[in-house]
């Protein structure tokens, strides 16, 4: 029964993946993967920073191979353009990388051949085809900014589902520390009404895993490992708004983080 669920959940969001957005009549931004938007308009790495944090959540961040993947195909096409991320480098330090969001880079993609270096002022990072390039903050390119969407309505985790898909995308996965970061900035700035949100993991067929499709690869438990096998009623993934994920009762009413 639950791999039935399981399946349904995955296959029902399916359709809900990619579609154009409209601004204003003449709208210069595509959804690419459901959490990122391409924005094609060409901005400064600090403008591109301002713009998504006033319109979306902030410039994107990248934690794996297959989140870049995802980030830059759409349909059936690929985007190759020079194109922004959050990532910079702190002063003074050459290693130094991190993304707008907050935390550290701990993964760094695929720097090109002799990238990144140490030019003066190239401190802000963009991709350029499959590779990772630093660039002058000057550069006026198109840009990735993160959507996240925080709703202070109070709804059991399958209301929350639903509403998500209905009036968004989905539940919220949060694949890295700094998606994690800025969700929980997010729910501050909202001032939400409760003190957990529910996110789109689900405890299914014997393990957890994102609703949406994405891999579980970083995780945020709490030590001590009483997520790993769950009471029958606490199998859904909620997100405290000062601290780590928890296995909450799936009836319970939590505000809740579309994208």
């Amino acid at each position: 029964m639950e791999k039935t669920v399981c399946t349904a959940l995955l296959l029902s969001n399916v359709l809900g993946q990619f579609w154009n957005m409209g601004y204003g009549g003449n709208p210069p931004y595509i959804s690419v993967s459901g959490k990122h938007v391409y924005v094609h308009d060409q901005k400064r790495w600090l403008e591109a920073q301002k713009f998504c944090k006033e319109h979306y959540t902030d410039l994107s961040s990248i934690s794996s191979v297959w989140e870049q993947q995802q980030l830059q195909r759409r349909g059936d096409w690929w985007i190759n353009y020079s194109t922004w991320i959050g990532l910079y480098r702190e002063p003074n330090n050459i290693t130094g990388w991190r993304w707008s969001g907050g935390g550290y880079a701990t993964y760094l993609g695929t720097w090109d051949r002799n990238q990144p270096n140490n030019d003066n002022g190239k401190d802000y990072g963009m991709i350029m085809g499959n590779t990772w390039h630093n660039a002058d903050e000057d550069l006026q390119i198109p840009f990735f900014c993160l959507k996240l969407i925080v709703v202070r309505e109070s709804k059991t985790w399958e209301e929350a589902l639903e509403y998500c898909r209905e009036k968004h995308i989905d539940l919220t996965s949060l694949v890295s520390e700094t998606e994690l970061l800025l969700a929980q900035r997010e729910s501050r700035e909202a001032q939400t009404t409760t003190t957990h949100l529910w996110t789109g993991l689900r405890y299914l067929a014997n393990r957890w895993l994102w609703v949406n499709g994405d891999p579980l690869e970083y995780e945020a438990w709490p030590q001590g490992g009483l997520h790993q096998c769950p009471a029958w009623n606490l199998r859904c993934g909620a997100m405290a708004t000062e601290g780590a994920w928890e296995a909450r009762d799936c009836q319970e009413s939590l505000n809740f983080i579309c994208y």
